[in-house]
């Protein structure tokens, strides 16, 4: 069956060649462009020179001969396809204007043609696809073809003109490919780029997330709860301005919270190996404790083995899980009392920490699509650890994170 689209295509290919393509050379530097512009018309002249000096007839006929040597070559130079289409011309023209000169130089055309024509295939060669290539040659051998002798001759004809199309060719195709080399490697840098710059913003969107969200949590909270944990003072008085201006702070934090979430979710818009910064270890857990119990949650803290022995990126992000878990303790679930327990061993280190249904629970973090459950299984993978994080049967949530260490003390891989 007929391929109407590839006929379509290699009629196109003619009609490009033979009438219509307007090829340009490949671009080059500015020290390279006047160099192949040299050599070209040092070429075309030295072609109109071998035709002058090799045949013998009447003036009218040289001076042809000689201008359609030299033409092609200089309009080879803004268009390989143009300089062709007037060498083609050549051929079928000069061999009636030289008569006998079959019977010295064994071809009914003049040496400095030959000249042209290899230079101008070149070109052609160098500035157009297989398809043109394959139109040109054919239409090359079919306009000489009407003056060769015999097969040998015929075999020659295409032998020369097929190797400087092949040369051309093959220039072109190894600028090609020197070319799509280089868009990759700068493909590949931007990407890069794109990368690093993602990594980075990850990077900042963890930390905003697991130091400055906490923080204003328990901003948040203790304005809120600071009219419960201290005497009413009444309504009138400056008293009452106060509790205003702590109303007023908690709905202030609670907006910053907010956007906050909504910039940590532009932030964290492509997923990327996060950066772990430096930040502090496992010995300001309890700087956290304190922290919720002064935001008026009941938090117990048990403690054992020696956490300074605990590898500092170990202990970073165990320290980041338990403010994760902490943080979404007092957000979502108020009122209820916690439970933190931190082991460090020669083996693993654990880190356990519950706490009991709320007085109003909202939304937890797992269905409500944010960042801080996630955190914590990045982390914990990175770490080959063990999470564990769900409800309670009574209503409660469980955290449960164990981390092995081998007998250097050092994380597994």
């Amino acid at each position: 069956m007929i391929d109407r689209q590839r006929l379509r295509a290699w009629w196109a290919a003619l009609r490009y060649t033979a009438f219509t393509g307007t090829d340009a050379p490949p671009k080059r530097s500015a020290g390279l462009h006047w160099l192949r512009l040299l050599t070209i018309v040092g070429w075309a002249f030295w072609s109109g020179f071998v035709t002058f000096s090799t045949i013998s007839v009447l003036p009218p006929a040289k001076t042809f001969n000689v201008l359609v040597t030299v033409l092609p070559c200089l309009l080879a130079v803004r268009s390989p396809l143009w300089g062709w289409r007037l060498l083609i011309v050549g051929i079928v023209t000069t061999p009636m204007t030289l008569p006998g000169i079959a019977g010295a130089w064994g071809w009914h055309w003049a040496p400095g043609l030959a000249l042209t024509a290899a230079l101008v295939f070149y070109l052609v060669g160098e500035s157009n696809d297989q398809a043109e290539l394959t139109w040109a040659g054919l239409i090359s051998f079919a306009a000489a073809a009407p003056f060769v002798r015999d097969w040998r001759d015929a075999a020659l004809l295409v032998m020369l003109g097929g190797i400087a199309f092949f040369l051309g060719n093959t220039v072109r195709q190894r600028r090609l490919a020197e070319e799509e080399r280089r868009a990759q490697q700068e493909r590949r840098l931007a990407e890069e780029a794109r990368a690093a710059l993602l990594e980075e913003r990850a990077g900042i969107a963890r930390e905003l997330h697991d130091v400055v969200a906490h923080h204003m949590s328990v901003l948040a909270l203790r304005a809120d709860s600071a009219r419960f944990r201290f005497a009413d003072p009444g309504k009138n008085g400056r008293e009452a301005e106060i509790w205003q201006e702590f109303a007023d702070l908690a709905g202030t934090a609670r907006e910053g919270l907010t956007e906050l979430r909504r910039l940590l979710g532009v932030l964290r818009s492509e997923d990327q190996a996060l950066l772990v910064a430096p930040q502090p270890g496992l010995a300001r857990v309890v700087e956290l404790v304190d922290g919720v119990k002064a935001a008026g949650t009941a938090c117990e803290l048990e403690l054992r083995g020696d956490l300074d022995a605990v590898p500092v990126g170990v202990a970073l992000s165990v320290f980041r899980i338990a403010q994760e878990a902490l943080s979404n303790a007092i957000q979502h679930a108020p009122g209820a009392s916690i439970s933190v327990e931190l082991a460090a061993g020669r083996e693993s280190v654990r880190l356990f920490i519950e706490n009991g249904p709320g007085d109003s629970p909202k939304r937890t973090d797992q269905t409500g699509g944010g960042h801080g459950l996630a955190g914590m299984r990045e982390r914990a993978a990175m770490l080959a650890a063990q999470l564990e994080v769900g409800e309670r049967p009574d209503g409660g949530f469980l955290v449960a994170l164990t981390v092995p260490l081998d007998p250097e003390g050092q994380a597994k891989p």
